[in-house]
């Protein structure tokens, strides 16, 4: 059997909750002596034993943690992020170009195609606030908006300016 220490099992609680209770859910069920409820469980984990004299140096190095993560991601936006954009921008005026080439040429339909080209438009600029501007409240957040502007950008894959760095 394993064992971890006290200061880990807090650590692992407080940021992977659902896991923890995995694993004390595979745990308890491994001892199988006597039914699962809430007295067997006070007695097993006395509220004193659970209680954590470490909670502001974890707290501390959790601030700590998403404070480098987001100069992490700062930094990306500086790099990575803001080309990307300047790429998916450049496609959509190419696209809208194009649409107003096939407008003129009296071609049916063809406000569709900047409707389509408007929302991606769209879309581009709340990835952009999200990811460049830091408009976001959790990282989890950042890391889906990262992924959905470059699944954006892997449909010009095709062309000759697209990066490797920005497949999904």
């Amino acid at each position: 059997m394993t064992t971890i220490n006290r200061g880990t099992l807090l650590e692992l609680v407080r940021n992977r909750p659902l896991l923890a209770a995995e694993l004390l859910g595979d745990a308890l069920a491994a001892d199988d002596e006597e039914p699962i409820d809430g007295g067997v469980l006070l007695r097993r984990f006395s509220r004193p034993d659970l209680k954590s004299t470490d909670e502001p140096a974890l707290a501390a190095r959790y601030r700590e943690i998403v404070a480098d993560a987001r100069r992490a991601r700062a930094h990306q936006a500086e790099t990575v992020f803001q080309g990307l954009i300047a790429f998916l921008r450049a496609r959509i005026n190419e696209g809208l170009d194009q649409a107003n080439g096939a407008s003129d040429a009296g071609e049916r339909n063809p406000h569709k195609a900047e409707r389509d080209l408007a929302a991606k438009r769209d879309r581009v600029d709340f990835l952009e606030s999200v990811l460049v501007n830091e408009l976001y409240l959790a990282l989890e957040e950042h890391a889906q908006a990262e992924h959905l502007l470059k699944l954006e950008a892997s449909a010009y894959n095709w062309h000759t300016d697209y990066q490797d760095a920005w497949r999904p």
